[in-house]
């Protein structure tokens, strides 16, 4: 998959700003459970969050694979850098991009554009894997919705300016009866509640968003009433993406960890170690085909859940199996902070689990293969 210029000097930019600046930020914000505040201001000035929302609302219009790559960029050295950036454009943007009325537009792309944060409040404590099953509520009175749940596990939750909020509007009609909404921080009854402490990606906030009758208006509405379950599906898929690039970022890290090990001991690798680096990079080369893949077939309009599914589930699973043969390689030097791998462990784990557990990721891909057969 190739880049313009335009998107290949910025890429460039990018790399050259998670090499000097990101770097050298990981262990701290890691360490620390601090959020990049400095960095995500260093991220919008280079104009990481306009690459990807179309120009007539302040962006680069800029392809979803170069939002993706620079996801990919930033992973490789801190992947709660990148998942700020990922899940705003990605699992906030998106769906106002495709779905939005013109008013949203206006109000949020513009925003968004600019560096302002951004989250996707969808799950509940008893409706994580199981979307449909949520119990927020959103009451219609007259032009107006009144919001009514408590959300959790909200990735950005503290830092947000707006929410892509989920809610029953025909609760009696199941999954049909969902409606999303576009939710400004600002608004009354919207509170943030616990914030959670985490194994890894601890430089992002994870928290709950509490809505105690929030008013919303009808241009608020994502898409169309009782729609918003496959709008949200939809951002999904696109989603699923991004943690796949996320996924390869911290797989690429590991496996650079890997190869200055071997150059700095200055000694012949033993033939279990050449086993091991040849897993590795079989495990990243597939992860990397179907993530290209996955993108090709969203760019072309094709978002298919199959191929969005697979990038996630081959990704996902091939960080944590790297990471972790990389700690065993470089054994008590995995541990120090002369190799961030004890972090990047920490980290490939989660890849694993939100966007839909990999679990769930395996439902997805033989769901789609058996109803349509294999169409790779």
């Amino acid at each position: 998959m190739q880049f313009n210029w335009e998107e290949s000097e910025k890429l460039a930019k990018i790399e050259e700003f998670a090499t000097d600046k990101v770097r050298k930020a990981a262990s701290k914000i890691d360490s620390l459970s601090e959020y990049p505040g400095q960095l995500v201001k260093e991220m919008a000035n280079l104009g990481m969050f306009a690459l990807y929302i179309p120009r007539q609302y302040g962006g680069d219009g800029m392809s979803l694979h170069t939002l993706m790559e620079a996801v990919r960029i930033i992973s490789r050295e801190c992947a709660s850098t990148a998942l700020i950036l990922d899940v705003t454009v990605s699992l906030f943007a998106e769906p106002i991009m495709k779905y939005g009325n013109e008013v949203l537009k206006e109000e949020y792309l513009s925003r968004v554009a600019t560096g302002e944060i951004g989250a996707l409040a969808i799950t509940e404590p008893g409706a994580g894997s199981d979307a449909a099953s949520i119990k927020a509520t959103a009451k219609r009175e007259g032009n107006k919705y009144l919001i009514k749940g408590a959300k959790t596990f909200i990735t950005n939750g503290k830092e947000a300016s707006f929410y892509v909020v989920s809610a029953m509007t025909s609760p009696e009609n199941k999954h049909k009866g969902m409606t999303l909404f576009a939710v400004d921080r600002k608004s009354a009854g919207l509170s943030i509640g616990n914030e959670f402490r985490k194994m890894g990606i601890r430089g992002t906030s994870t928290t709950e968003v509490l809505l105690d009758n929030v008013e919303v208006g009808k241009d608020d509405v994502i898409g169309r009433v009782n729609e918003g379950f496959r709008i949200e599906m939809d951002t999904l898929n696109v989603g699923r993406i991004g943690i796949a690039s996320q996924a390869i970022g911290i797989s690429e890290g590991a496996f650079s960890d890997v190869l200055r090990f071997a150059s700095e001991t200055q000694t012949e690798p033993k033939e279990n170690l050449k086993f091991r680096i040849s897993d590795m990079a079989n495990l990243l080369h597939s992860s990397v085909r179907n993530y290209e893949e996955a993108i090709h077939h969203s760019e072309s309009g094709n978002n298919s859940p199959l191929h969005s599914s697979m990038a996630k589930l081959q990704a996902g699973d091939s960080s944590v199996a790297i990471t972790s043969s990389a700690s065993e390689i470089l054994g008590y030097y995995a541990m120090t902070e002369e190799y961030p791998l004890e972090r990047r462990y920490r980290e490939a784990k989660i890849t694993q689990i939100y966007e839909g557990t990999n679990e769930i990721q395996r439902l997805v891909i033989a769901k789609e293969i058996l109803r349509s057969g294999i169409r790779f």
